[in-house]
């Protein structure tokens, strides 16, 4: 959601002119329908809509975990020539871009286990239970602060968003569904393609590095220090923000 780049933000507003934060649907400040069959593709015709809605025909591309999947699909149309708007680059945090790397974490297999299965645990889920399960993504030496917690659980619980927690976890069956598609994405990218990495990762571990340099001989990556797990953009941000900023500055 667009409360996990609060610590780049003042750095992005400074050196581009118009930033755009998107909460996607089920996400942070955005409706959260209960009972909504949330898909990435939906996502993306959503961001799709605003951009058109903003008047935006160019732009960079930040994405992080979820966005990344959102990113790689409006990449695959602008390489088809299916859009009105250019990519300029995008640059991708720490997330599940290939199925090979990803590792969904135990409560996530839990709540897809089944539907039913996955609306009582999301009932049953709290401050508490979502903090353990937040923090154990994060670096050993970055650990978010309880107050970070509590921030990201009320974005959860805006407009009671934690009642759709199983349901937004389609996105992991979509990644297997789309996974050559979103490969292809980065593979064929017109637009330059970047990815900042923290290799102390459990959803994304550090082999992601050899296959990313495998398969996207087009692409780019800087691995952080090794104490920077699944939010860099969180845990590392005055790096990030760094390297992001001369990623786009030598392809301008």
């Amino acid at each position: 959601m667009s409360f996990d780049w609060i610590k780049m933000w003042p750095a992005l507003t400074k050196n581009f002119n118009r930033v755009i934060a998107v909460d996607f649907l089920g996400y942070g400040m955005s409706d959260k329908p209960i009972g909504h069959h949330y898909s990435l593709i939906e996502q993306a015709n959503l961001v799709t809509d605003l951009l058109k809605m903003l008047q935006v025909d160019s732009f960079h591309i930040l994405s992080h975990d979820y966005g990344d999947s959102v990113a790689q699909e409006l990449l695959a149309r602008h390489n088809n020539g299916e859009t009105a708007y250019e990519i300029r680059s995008a640059c991708l945090l720490n997330g599940g871009m290939f199925k090979e790397t990803n590792f969904p974490r135990p409560i996530q297999n839990l709540l897809t286990a089944s539907p039913l299965a996955g609306d009582i645990l999301s009932l049953l889920s709290n401050r508490y239970i979502f903090g353990r399960g937040l923090s154990d993504v994060f670096g050993p030496n970055s650990q978010p602060s309880e107050e970070d917690l509590y921030d990201f659980w009320c974005g959860a619980c805006h407009k009671e968003g934690y009642k759709s927690m199983a349901a937004l976890l389609g996105y992991i069956g979509e990644r297997s569904l789309h996974n050559t598609r979103w490969r292809k994405a980065l593979q064929d990218s017109i637009a330059p393609i970047h990815v900042i990495y923290g290799p102390a990762d459990p959803v994304n571990p550090s082999g992601f590095i050899d296959f990313y340099k495998r398969e996207i001989v087009n692409g780019s990556i800087d691995v952080l220090v090794e104490g920077v797990g699944h939010y860099p953009q969180w845990e590392d941000s005055e790096t990030v923000t760094k390297l992001y900023l001369q990623f786009v500055a030598s392809n301008l």
